[in-house]
């Protein structure tokens, strides 16, 4: 099948330090690559150096939290500059062969985007790489609670549930962008094709788009650096990821406290000014440098994901494992029970402290346990997910189905469990 005339990738941001920043930029990188030539746009300023094959647009927004309450308000639930440029960009550059790629949309782009791009739906590819399609506040998490949310997105019970971990008001808020949202998106519902970065998350999404066709792809996993030697030999427990009260970094700061443990936390976030100030034996490196977390992991005995939430990929325990390191894991997160199966993870309750302390306390133990952890990591490792260029090669395959007559069944990239 033929490539793409071009791939338009969208992003909220032109930063690669999060998530769907970093996988939009690596996709643009890799298609690129292969020759097909990309058009990079973002909500913000383009930033960084320009990849070769890429052309880097910004369209000069800012993010919600850099703006006025009111002006943030009117812009999230329907940006009307992003709609007159993506407009116009694609009345003067689209081509039948011309495909479009949006990730992360909810903060600059809006639901706006949505609309822009309803000309173009059947060479549409939106990536969920969390709940916002769906879910008002974009976790199926009840805040403050801490509990995981299983209403009906926009049902009564939802939009009377005050579970945003900032304010009601915010929820209320939220509940308006995502009825924004069901207007614009769903029309497109049977044109556009859906991407999740793990097949867990197909019920989830499926109950609020109704008819939608869903690809799984699981995102790419590239050790953090060598693979490390004799975990059992070492001491250090470390949390790598965002330092914020969702991620479960109270609850392992204070078990690590309980054992008179020291964990290495390496990330940014909202939270880490005041974990720092609470737990100062703890070790907090901050946004860190991907090289020197791969020296550090090599003096470590596990690394711990504690999130809260449904959390769709774990992209650091996938990267952990890969690595040749035991992973300790909250059983909120979607793929815990295969990483738990396959020999080098151990789960616990999300949330529970307790429950957590204890688990640690059998790693630090049982070095036994911890050899036969790490030895399952070395050998599951490679097989749990695609590597880069295999990641980039099932995208370029779901993109060629979609300028032509008869598109495939939407199974193209999905790796098996049990690979």
């Amino acid at each position: 099948m033929p490539d793409p005339d071009r791939v338009v990738i969208l992003n909220d941001f032109a930063s690669a330090e999060g998530g769907a920043g970093y996988l939009a930029t690596r996709l643009a990188d890799g298609v690129a690559a292969r020759g097909v030539p990309v058009t990079f746009i973002t909500g913000d300023d383009p930033m960084g150096a320009a990849l070769p094959g890429v052309t880097r647009l910004g369209l000069g927004g800012a993010g919600l939290l850099a703006s006025s309450a009111a002006r943030a308000a009117v812009k999230g639930l329907r940006n009307r500059e992003v709609l007159a440029q993506m407009r116009g960009w694609i009345a003067a550059h689209d081509t039948p062969g011309t495909i479009y790629h949006l990730h992360n949309w909810s903060n600059i782009l809006s639901p706006a985007i949505f609309d822009a791009l309803a000309p173009v739906a059947d060479r549409c590819v939106i990536h969920a790489h969390d709940f916002f399609l769906a879910c008002p506040n974009g976790a199926f998490l009840d805040y403050p609670r801490t509990a995981i949310c299983r209403r009906v997105p926009l049902s009564l019970g939802c939009v009377t549930t005050n579970c945003d971990k900032r304010a009601y008001s915010h929820k209320l808020w939220r509940v308006m962008r995502n009825g924004v949202l069901a207007t614009t998106l769903r029309p497109h519902l049977k044109s556009a094709s859906f991407v999740l970065i793990h097949e867990a998350m197909r019920p989830w999404l499926a109950q609020s788009l109704p008819g939608a066709r869903f690809t799984a792809i699981r995102n790419p996993v590239t050790p953090f650096g060598p693979l490390a030697p004799a975990p059992e030999a070492q001491r250090g427990i470390a949390h790598i990821g965002q330092v914020q009260r969702l991620k479960g970094v109270y609850e392992l700061a204070e078990a690590g406290e309980r054992l008179g443990q020291q964990i290495e936390f390496f990330g940014s976030g909202e939270d880490l000014d005041d974990l720092r100030r609470r737990y100062p034996s703890h070790l907090w490196h901050g946004h860190t440098d991907r090289a020197v977390i791969g020296q550090r992991l090599q003096r470590m005995r596990a690394v711990v994901v504690a999130s809260q939430s449904p959390e769709p990929f774990c992209m650091a325990g996938f990267e952990s494992i890969a690595t040749g390191l035991p992973l300790v894991l909250s059983d909120a997160i979607l793929a815990a029970p295969e990483l738990r199966d396959s020999g080098a993870a151990l789960t616990f309750p999300a949330a529970d402290t307790d429950a957590l302390t204890e688990t640690l306390r059998r790693v630090l133990a049982d070095d036994a346990m911890v050899a036969t952890m790490a030895a399952a990591a070395r050998r599951s490792g490679p097989a749990l997910s695609h590597g880069l260029s295999d990641w980039v090669d099932a995208h370029l395959a779901l993109y060629a189905t979609l300028t032509q007559p008869d598109p495939l069944p939407a199974q193209i990239g999905r790796v098996p469990a049990h690979a």
